[in-house]
């Protein structure tokens, strides 16, 4: 190579490589998220949870769930928290609670101005004999709309308010077995966790 092309080369990589290493980084981002979108886990393999407290142990509550339903296929488990005393709190619950949670975990103070309806499953009277006989209900309208949480059962994982809470099936939901909008009797994995941690 004789020097004039040596010189137009290396004039050439100190102006531009800036492009290759953009070009670089949009090819890998483009791959991943096909890769991502190719290889997404099934809906009835994850389990998300609507919290309103804190999570104070995340790590062990996906743990423990991970071990718990591995006959469920469970492959992934996500938390959303939110503060009921904090303004966000709404917005929290309505968005991403509503659109993506399986079970949400809501205070009594808070459902007073909520219609369950909107969100919640109702809770027929064979899906309670054969899930939540004997449990406590929240009744909106005269309809069973969710089941009293056992605060001891989930103090290791989580922090709620200093009052009853409820947890909710999501109708959105893909692991609410038979009751789903799309129903598969064998994805019911909410309606399992909900039964482990009611009373």
């Amino acid at each position: 190579m004789n020097e004039l092309r040596k010189d137009r080369l290396s004039n050439h990589i100190r102006y531009v490589w800036p492009a290759y290493i953009i070009s670089a980084l949009l090819i890998a981002g483009g791959l991943s998220f096909i890769f991502q979108a190719v290889h997404k886990l099934p809906e009835y393999k994850t389990l998300t949870i609507f919290v309103s407290g804190k999570v104070t142990d995340g790590k062990a509550l996906k743990e423990d769930l991970l071990n718990t339903y591995q006959d469920k296929e469970l492959k992934s488990v996500s938390t959303i928290s939110a503060d009921p005393n904090e303004g966000h709190y709404n917005t929290k619950l309505t968005i991403p609670g509503y659109s993506s949670a399986d079970v949400l975990i809501i205070p009594v103070s808070k459902l007073e101005n909520l219609d369950a309806s909107y969100f919640a499953i109702d809770l027929k009277d064979e899906l309670i004999t054969n899930f939540y006989s004997g449990y406590s209900f929240y009744k909106q309208d005269e309809v069973n709309y969710g089941i009293k949480i056992n605060k001891e059962t989930v103090k290791p994982y989580m922090s709620l308010p200093n009052e009853d809470c409820y947890m909710f099936l999501n109708g959105n939901s893909h692991n609410i077995g038979e009751y789903a909008n799309k129903p598969v009797k064998e994805h019911d994995l909410a309606l399992h966790l909900v039964k482990e941690w009611g009373m």
